[in-house]
């Protein structure tokens, strides 16, 4: 059974990361955002808290908690860095808001929006990637950008990406959260949620365009990211227990 945890009206943003400077954008843009209700919950490993700690003087408000370890064969923990974070998470509206991420004043507030007036619906930002925090020299262009479709539309279940992106709490509940046996695989973060409500049904699937984020290109951990990214035959053999039962029991207990 699933143990009813008391919410707030409010949003919880969570960033799950290796690399602590890739903190510094996230917590800039978040000073500045106009929507004011919302916590921020970091997890990483020890160096990530000595970071924020002796980096941040200030009375900005986080929270930190330590990445899981890893279990045989995984390359990183980052889908059970999400799981950590989402037990602690007192907010009714997630936003997952990835590292070297820099977004406008309105984000939250756009996100917010739309939640009230869609709580069924999981809104997407779109987004470039650049050399530098200038926002100048462009190393990728976001291919969800599309001039013919307006600034609000409906869009794929995999167009979802989590580099910045709202969710409803109860609809990450309701699959069960992230699927922890993918963190055998680098980039899966996200992937497995959207596909497993879109099985699901009762949840749509938006791209606001006005809702911009701006990364920068910080390299990849593994030179065989393509490959050990690539979503092939060992996802579908998975996606075949997705199609039986699409909640996991990840954040069920």
């Amino acid at each position: 059974m699933h143990l009813q945890v008391f919410k707030l009206s409010m949003i919880s943003i969570i960033t799950p990361t290796v690399r602590p400077e890739g903190l510094d954008l996230v917590r800039k843009a978040l000073k500045r955002q106009t929507f004011k209700d919302w916590e921020w919950i970091v997890v990483g490993k020890q160096n990530i808290w000595n970071y924020m700690e002796n980096k941040w003087n200030d009375d900005y408000p986080f929270y930190w908690y330590e990445e899981p370890k890893l279990n045989k064969d995984d390359l990183w923990a980052l889908n059970k860095a999400y799981n950590k974070a989402l037990f602690q998470a007192k907010g009714e509206l997630i936003v997952s808001w990835q590292d070297y991420t820099y977004a406008k004043p309105d984000a939250l507030e756009k996100f917010w929006f739309h939640y009230q007036n869609e709580p069924k619906t999981l809104i997407t930002a779109v987004g470039n990637k650049y050399a530098d925090d200038k926002w100048i020299v462009k190393t990728w262009q976001d291919p969800r950008e599309r001039e013919d479709q307006g600034t609000f539309y409906p869009c794929f279940f995999n167009d979802i990406e989590f580099n910045l992106c709202s969710i409803p709490e109860e609809a990450l509940y309701a699959v069960g959260g992230f699927d922890e046996s993918l963190d055998k695989f680098y980039g899966m973060d996200g992937f497995s949620v959207v596909d497993r409500l879109n099985l699901l049904g009762g949840y749509d699937f938006k791209l606001d365009q006005t809702i911009k984020s701006f990364s920068l290109e910080h390299g990849r951990l593994n030179p065989k990211w393509d490959e050990l990214n690539w979503i092939g035959d060992r996802y579908n053999a998975k996606r075949l227990e997705y199609i039986d039962n699409p909640a996991l029991n990840y954040l069920h207990s």
